[in-house]
């Protein structure tokens, strides 16, 4: 069963470049670059220094928001989800930063923050904060109360019950919103690269765009969706670690 699924899966990554090669054949779309212009372009790039420094900064940026939001966004997620009053007093106003697209907080970031550095990160970090705490938050609401009065009665403390059953009963919700929220760090960061930074795979893409060499523009969409699959199985097996107590079904 196993096996069968592996092949399933290989399968249907085998057919995003076949269906691209017909497309391209076909004509289908005249501008479309052919897998072996792609190619091409991707081994010339793999020779270019300039690539290499681009796919580790956005790869440290991307981690590196990723952890400070991670860190912010669990405590503060699980303060929400288990205190009304905490709740009322943070929680309206970051439900009115929520709905604020990434390219909004360009102009202000560049405007505020002293590097474009900063103001790449800080955008990044949004990215990956909100679903974050919004599923911790979930998660520290669905706690059932029975647990808690257990914990309780049994002489466990506040901190105690918060520590042994909030958190780890919320667990599951907390890395659901980080596998999202690694996700939406990319995005965020790739906008934030092609309008306010002068390096990373955003910048190289867009570079490639205005410059007309279209081949590597399609190296720099690859290279970005290798690098998130990357990121998101790693907080995976973060969670499978973390959860290891719960039968979980590999995705």
């Amino acid at each position: 069963m196993e096996s069968r699924r592996r092949l399933v899966r290989i399968a249907s990554i085998l057919a995003v470049p076949l269906l691209w090669f017909l497309v391209s054949r076909l004509g289908i779309a005249p501008g479309l670059p052919t897998p072996i212009e792609v190619t091409t372009a991707l081994v010339a790039e793999l020779y270019r220094e300039d690539f290499w420094i681009s796919t580790v900064q956005s790869t440290i940026r991307v981690l590196g928001s990723f952890v400070i939001a991670a860190t912010v966004g669990i405590p503060l997620g699980l303060l929400i989800g288990r205190y009304t009053v905490f709740a009322d007093l943070t929680f309206p106003a970051l439900e009115m930063l929520r709905p604020i697209p990434p390219i909004a907080w360009i102009p202000f970031t560049i405007l505020v923050l002293p590097a474009a550095e900063l103001s790449i990160m800080f955008i990044t970090f949004l990215g990956a904060f909100f679903p974050i705490l919004l599923n911790t938050i979930q998660g520290a609401r669905g706690v059932e109360v029975e647990y808690s009065r257990a914990a309780q009665s049994l002489g466990a403390s506040s901190f105690q019950t918060f520590r042994h059953v909030i958190y780890p009963s919320a667990l599951p919700a907390i890395h659901a919103g980080m596998i999202v929220g690694m996700g939406l760090a990319w995005v965020n960061l790739i906008a934030a690269e092609m309008v306010a930074g002068g390096t990373g795979l955003g910048f190289l893409t867009w570079s490639a765009y205005t410059s007309g060499s279209y081949p590597t523009i399609i190296v720099g969409i690859i290279v970005i969706g290798l690098l998130g699959a990357a990121s998101s199985t790693l907080v995976r097996w973060f969670a499978n670690w973390q959860i290891g107590w719960q039968e979980v079904e590999a995705a």
